[in-house]
């Protein structure tokens, strides 16, 4: 299995100049790994392995190196596309990480640690499926719809191929959670198709514009706010003139489904929501403080996201 995928599997690493506190320039670097999902050059990653980077520089098994070029970029999933001028490039084939169960074999392949000798290669069992991280990175995103591995995934790992026994990619490796031993975490391949194609088509994604400003509920948020509800999308506030203030909804307001499909965290609002594009009517299903526990719908048109 490894000896077909690691001809698929690329060393990235990047260049860039930053500025210290004094202003003046710093140049910078990182490292991480990608995988062919195309013979003409097109690599998958992990967004924050590329963005902000200068430079791209892909590295091939046999240390055939090339220049890339940024082809899309979606922070909110943490997924990248890259391309490299190749042809004949070995890709890998997508298995269906819906169909995985707890306790079956999976293996990592990446640069772990920038080591020298090509891809290292960790094996484990898939330990869970469904986990949410929360708070990563600047953006302070929210992850979900994450496999849990113990095969293990440090540094340089990220952006590479999280495999199943037949040698199909099933997640992309992600993150590895610093405080543990053996918890480490990958994007599952389903949720994140669309958004590669997508990426490929138009360099990013064009999710329709709720324009709410959310929190994800957990069991503590809801028992000091007394919620009905131990998961879902708590509204902080509502953007004034958004879809969502057109259709009605208010600040307290507690989202549970969009299109009947459940939204347990901001992670899942975003892949949601990556299926519509801006002009799009969603009915969104929520709970409204003093309105009781019975569910209220209302169609949403989705806006634009406005430039930042």
């Amino acid at each position: 299995l490894v000896k077909r995928l690691r001809p698929s599997v690329v060393h990235i690493s990047t260049e860039a100049i930053g500025v210290n506190a004094r202003g003046q320039q710093v140049p910078s670097g990182g490292v991480g790994t990608g995988f062919a999902i195309d013979p003409d050059g097109l690599i998958v990653t992990n967004n924050h392995v590329v963005a902000g980077a200068q430079r791209i520089v892909v590295t091939l098994v046999d240390g055939e190196a090339f220049e890339a070029e940024i082809v899309g970029l979606d922070p909110q999933t943490d997924l990248a596309v890259i391309r490299i001028d190749i042809e004949g490039l070995p890709s890998v084939t997508f298995g269906q990480s819906s169909e995985l169960e707890v306790g079956e074999s999976v293996v990592a392949i990446g640069h772990a640690l920038d080591l020298p000798g090509g891809p290292t290669v960790t094996a484990g069992v898939l330990s869970a499926v469904d986990r949410t991280l929360t708070g990563i990175g600047p953006q302070r995103a929210t992850l979900s719809d994450l496999l849990q591995t113990d095969a293990s995934i440090n540094p340089g790992n990220s952006g590479g191929p999280l495999l199943n026994m037949y040698g199909e990619v099933v997640g992309v490796n992600s993150a590895g959670a610093g405080g543990g031993q053996g918890i480490s975490f990958a994007i599952a391949i389903d949720g994140a198709r669309s958004v590669i194609d997508a990426l490929i088509a138009d360099g990013e994604v064009l999710r329709g514009f709720l324009g709410i400003s959310m929190a994800t509920i957990t069991r503590s948020i809801a028992r000091q706010l007394d919620l009905p509800v131990t998961e879902g999308i708590f509204v902080m506030d509502v953007v004034p003139g958004s879809a969502a203030a057109l259709a009605g909804l208010q600040r307290n307001d507690i989202l549970i489904a969009i299109d009947d499909v459940s939204i347990p965290d901001a992670g899942a609002v975003s892949r949601v929501l990556a299926k519509y594009r801006p002009g799009s009517t969603v009915e969104v299903t929520f709970l409204r403080p003093g309105r009781g526990t019975v569910p209220q719908r209302v169609d949403v048109t989705l806006g634009e996201r406005p430039n930042p």
